[in-house]
C-alpha cells in the first residue's frame, strides 16, 4: 500500500460544551493521511479531489457549529421543525439554546475531545473516499503559538451571510500586543486571562438578565438568514461589547480599552480569529519615534 498525506487541510473553528468549563471556543488544524492501492493514475487519491470533497465534508459538518456530547447526564435536547432546544447543566450554571438544528453537531459519547472528534471525522471521510483507499487517518492539533498567550472565545455574527451567524461557534486565538512599539507579555496575558472560555455578546442582542438557581444569566436573541437564535448563558461567562463581535471590532475594542487603562501610551493589537488570520488596531497617544509603518525601536518583548 501507498500513503499520501495532506497537512493543514482545513481549520475547524467551532465551540463545544464541557461539563466544568461550559461553552469553549476551539480551533483545530486538520491533517489527513490516506493509505491504499494506487489507481489507474498511479495515485491513492487525487489531491484536487481531497480539497474539494474531503475538506468540504469536514467544513460542512463541523466548522462553525456547537458540538454537543449526547451520552451524559448534563444535557437534554428536543428537536422540532428544523430547530433544536438544548439545555446544558455545568458547574458554572446553565446554558439554554433554541437554534436551527444545522448549527449543532450532536455527537455520541460522554465528551467532546480530540479522540471523539477524530473518530467521527474518520468515519465521515471513509464514507466518501474511493474503494482503493483502505485506511483513513485524521490528525487534529492546536496551532503552535509558542509562548504567545491565547484564549478561547465563542460568539455569533447575526449580520453574516455565512455560518458565522450561528450564535455559538468559536475560536482558539492568540493575541499580540505592542506597547509603545515593544511586545508586552503582561498585556497579552491579561487579555488572554480576561477572555478565557468567554462568550462575547453584543449589547443590542441582550434581551435581559435573570436568575437560574440564584445565578445571574444573560439572555441573547437575534434573527439571522438561517433562522432565529436564542442563548441563555451565565453572566460571568460573558463579555459584552457595544458592536458586533467581528475580529476587526474586537481588535479595536482591545486597543481602545488598553488606551484607557494605560493613558499616555500607544498600543498596537494583532488579534487573531482562530489560525492564521485576524485584524490589527491601534489606539492611544501617538508618541515621538513612531513612523507610519511602525516603531524605530523594533519589537522587543517586555
Amino acid at each position: 500500500m501507498a500513503t499520501l498525506f495532506v497537512e493543514n487541510l482545513t481549520v475547524a473553528d467551532f465551540s463545544y460544551l464541557h461539563p466544568k468549563r461550559g461553552m469553549i471556543g476551539e480551533s483545530w488544524l486538520v491533517d489527513l493521511e490516506l493509505s491504499g492501492d494506487l489507481d489507474h493514475q498511479g495515485m491513492v487519491f487525487d489531491f484536487g479531489h481531497i480539497k474539494k470533497s474531503i475538506k468540504r465534508i469536514i467544513d460542512d459538518n463541523v466548522d462553525h457549529r456547537l458540538l454537543v456530547p449526547m451520552d451524559c447526564e448534563q444535557v437534554s435536547v428536543a428537536e422540532r421543525d428544523n430547530n433544536t432546544s438544548l439545555e446544558w447543566q455545568y458547574r458554572g450554571g446553565t446554558i439554554r439554546m433554541v437554534v436551527p438544528s444545522e448549527s449543532l453537531l450532536l455527537m455520541s459519547g460522554p465528551e467532546v475531545s480530540k479522540a471523539s472528534l477524530t473518530l467521527y471525522l474518520m468515519e465521515l471521510v471513509q464514507s466518501i473516499v474511493p474503494e482503493n483507499v483502505a485506511e483513513v487517518r485524521v490528525i487534529l492539533r492546536e496551532e503552535d503559538t509558542g509562548t504567545a498567550p491565547y484564549y478561547h472565545y465563542s460568539h455569533g455574527l447575526k449580520k453574516h451571510d455565512g455560518n458565522c451567524q450561528r450564535i455559538a461557534h468559536g475560536h482558539r486565538s492568540s493575541i499580540h500586543i505592542f506597547e509603545n512599539g515593544r511586545r508586552s507579555r503582561y498585556w497579552e496575558k491579561l487579555w488572554a486571562d480576561r477572555w478565557e472560555d468567554i462568550y462575547i455578546g453584543t449589547e443590542e442582542d441582550l434581551e435581559g438578565t435573570y436568575y437560574i438557581d440564584e445565578i445571574p444569566h444573560h439572555r441573547f436573541r437575534y434573527d439571522a438568514p438561517q433562522g432565529r437564535f436564542e442563548l441563555v448563558i451565565p453572566e460571568d461567562h460573558c463579555y459584552l461589547i457595544n458592536t458586533d463581535s467581528t475580529v476587526e471590532q474586537l481588535a479595536a475594542h482591545i486597543a481602545e480599552q488598553l488606551a484607557v487603562e494605560a493613558p499616555g501610551k500607544h498600543f498596537r493589537v494583532r488579534a487573531f480569529e482562530g489560525v492564521g488570520k485576524g485584524a490589527i488596531a491601534e489606539a492611544g497617544e501617538d508618541l515621538p519615534g513612531r513612523t507610519q509603518s511602525g516603531w524605530l525601536a523594533g519589537s522587543a518583548v517586555i
